[in-house]
C-alpha cells in the first residue's frame, strides 16, 4: 500500500515516465506533420483550381502552369520531409511484411545466400 502511494504521489507531481512521455511527444508532433501537409494539400488544390478558373476566364494563354509547377514542388518538398520524419518501427514493420508478401519468386535469393559472390564471401582466414 505503501508503495502504491508513493508512485501515485510521483505521478501527481508531475514526474512521468520518460520513454512513455517521449513517445507520446512523437506521435503529437506526427499527427501536427501530417494535419500540416494536408492543409498545405488542400490550399494547393484550392490554389491551383482558382488560379486555372481565373486563367479560363481571362482566356490568356496558360499562365497558370507556372504557378502550378513550382507550387508542386514546393509541396513534394513538404511530403518527402513530412514523411522522413514520421517514420517509425510499426511503419517499418508494415513494409517490410508487405515487401516480403509481395516476392514472389524467392528461388533466387537462396542461390545467393548459399553461393555468395567471391568478393561478398565468408571471410576464410
Amino acid at each position: 500500500m505503501r508503495r502504491s502511494r508513493m508512485v501515485m504521489d510521483r505521478a501527481e507531481c508531475g514526474e512521468v515516465n520518460a520513454p512513455a512521455a517521449a513517445k507520446a511527444a512523437g506521435a503529437a508532433a506526427r499527427a501536427a506533420a501530417g494535419r500540416a501537409y494536408r492543409r498545405h494539400l488542400y490550399a494547393y488544390v484550392l490554389g491551383n483550381c482558382a488560379l486555372s478558373a481565373v486563367n479560363v476566364y481571362t482566356g490568356s494563354p496558360w499562365w497558370a502552369f507556372w504557378p502550378l509547377i513550382a507550387w508542386g514542388l514546393v509541396l513534394m518538398i513538404h511530403f518527402l520531409v513530412f514523411r522522413a520524419a514520421t517514420v517509425d518501427d510499426s511503419w517499418v514493420d508494415e513494409r517490410v511484411q508487405d515487401l516480403r508478401g509481395k516476392s514472389y519468386d524467392l528461388g533466387h535469393m537462396d542461390v545467393i545466400r548459399d553461393n555468395p559472390a567471391p568478393s561478398i564471401g565468408r571471410d576464410e582466414n
